[in-house]
């Protein structure tokens, strides 16, 4: 899986890094996602996929483990703004 509706992991973590404390208010995420070039129904599918295969025990933590590194390298191109 590499990409989900045109969201790539990479991209889907930029997303989640721009969304932060908001991933519980599905709005914000939708106008986020939206702002940034991506249709709702695009957002629901991708977030519903990369949730799955994160917390899927049979990925072992590789695909949460690649998330964190794109997260973290968004979140900090963020805080630099």
């Amino acid at each position: 899986m590499n990409t989900v509706n045109r969201i790539s992991l990479e991209v889907y973590a930029e997303l989640c890094a721009k969304i932060n404390g908001e991933m519980d208010d599905s709005e914000a995420c939708l106008r986020i996602a939206e702002e940034s070039g991506y249709s709702r129904s695009e957002w629901n599918s991708a977030h519903t996929s990369w949730q799955e295969k994160i917390t899927d025990p049979a990925d072992m933590g590789k695909t949460a483990s690649r998330f964190m590194h794109f997260w973290k390298e968004a979140k900090h191109k963020l805080d630099k703004k």
